[in-house]
């Protein structure tokens, strides 16, 4: 599982401790939710467990969404999704996820990989010569390692402390780069942490390179790609990358000192439209898309075969069961498949437990990482 701080948000801690400086928050606009999610013969006990996972976590709210294969699926909020505004959280609010996004990239990969139009085996100077001499080992680094954080990329947000410091000072600069800028001043011509394939190292810088691949093999933006591919075949209407200004889109918190500040700012510089993070969604929509991927809608069988073989070495101490785009999760008592976003005001998950055919999403806007003992008790539930 993808560790729960990083470098940046430590100084993002340091920073508002000094200085609490924040932005003008916009009132967001009135949600309109339509459910029936109360009538779910399992709400009384899901929203119980919601309850209790806010009541044990530091977050102003949170959302969590069950759904068992072919049967209903059932989505809680409870808290706040804007402080400022005094908003509830409610069970259609959007939200960044943080590196779930990395599945939905590794999705359209994986599409590729099963037309014929890309393999796994193929390297970053085959596929995108023209940067070839930019990326040291490009001639032997692959599409897997990228998917699977074995490339050996640094990640700029925990070992760059020229883009952590730009982050805080002006996360408008960070936010206007796309993939192709971040990777200029970031990535090109810095040393290896270590050599293709021979260890993990979480970056998403991979996945930078990855936009790049898919849109120079599609001729498509990778936005576009999304939404052809993924977003209108499965009828996601709250499901997006590219950056927009959607004051609905829940808010990020953190602590400065004892009280909870508003981190939006750094969220959104960080993530909002990057191949790596930047996807925002809801509940509803992502208990869609996890269904779908784990039923084999989206990918061939043998893709996602391949997107559930981890990688893992001696290094990660147990930590980082990679494997294409998704995770290994094991909770102590079930096993499932998924992804974390952790940052600085947001902790996203999406998870799928092929014994329980069951899929789950929990979304809280504190960053950092919650307690996810709530995973076993909404398995629980019969």
């Amino acid at each position: 599982m993808t560790k729960l701080f990083s470098n940046l948000s430590i100084l993002i801690l340091v920073s508002l401790m000094v200085a609490c400086t924040q932005e003008t928050i916009p009132a967001p606009e009135a949600l309109l939710c339509e459910s029936d999610y109360q009538n779910h013969p399992n709400h009384a006990a899901y929203e119980q467990a919601l309850q209790q996972y806010v009541s044990n976590s530091s977050a102003p709210g949170s959302v969590i969404g069950v759904k068992k294969y072919q049967e209903q699926e059932w989505v809680g909020a409870y808290g706040a999704s804007n402080l400022e505004h005094q908003t509830n959280m409610e069970v259609c609010t959007p939200f960044r996820t943080g590196s779930v996004t990395k599945i939905f990239t590794a999705v359209i990969v994986m599409q590729l990989y099963d037309e014929g139009k890309i393999n796994l085996s193929s390297t970053v100077a085959a596929v995108l010569p023209s940067i070839s001499n930019d990326i040291p080992n490009s001639a032997s680094m692959t599409v897997q390692q990228l998917l699977n954080h074995t490339s050996g990329l640094r990640q700029p947000t925990d070992d760059d402390i020229n883009y952590q410091l730009t982050v805080i000072n002006n996360p408008d600069y960070i936010g206007s780069l796309d993939a192709r800028k971040r990777l200029e001043q970031y990535i090109y011509d810095e040393p290896l942490k270590h050599n293709p394939g021979e260890d993990s190292y979480y970056s998403n810088a991979g996945y930078w390179l990855l936009q790049l691949m898919i849109e120079q093999i599609t001729g498509k933006t990778l936005q576009q790609n999304v939404e052809e591919r993924i977003v209108e075949p499965l009828g996601l209407t709250n499901t997006y990358l590219e950056k927009r200004t959607d004051t609905d889109v829940s808010r990020g918190y953190n602590f400065s000192g004892q009280l909870l500040k508003d981190v939006t700012i750094w969220d959104r510089a960080d993530s909002d439209g990057d191949p790596s993070a930047g996807i925002i969604s809801t509940a509803a929509d992502l208990l869609l898309f996890g269904e779908a991927i784990f039923k084999g809608n989206l990918v061939s069988d043998t893709s996602l075969a391949l997107m559930k073989t981890t990688t893992s070495f001696p290094s990660c101490n147990g930590d980082c069961g990679y494997g294409l785009g998704i995770e290994s999760w094991d909770t102590g008592q079930n096993l499932g498949y998924g992804k974390n976003g952790s940052s600085i005001g947001v902790d996203a998950n999406l998870i799928f437990f092929p014994e329980q055919n069951t899929t789950i999403v929990i979304f809280s806007n504190f960053g950092g990482g919650n307690d996810k003992s709530v995973i076993d008790v909404l398995l629980g539930v019969e």
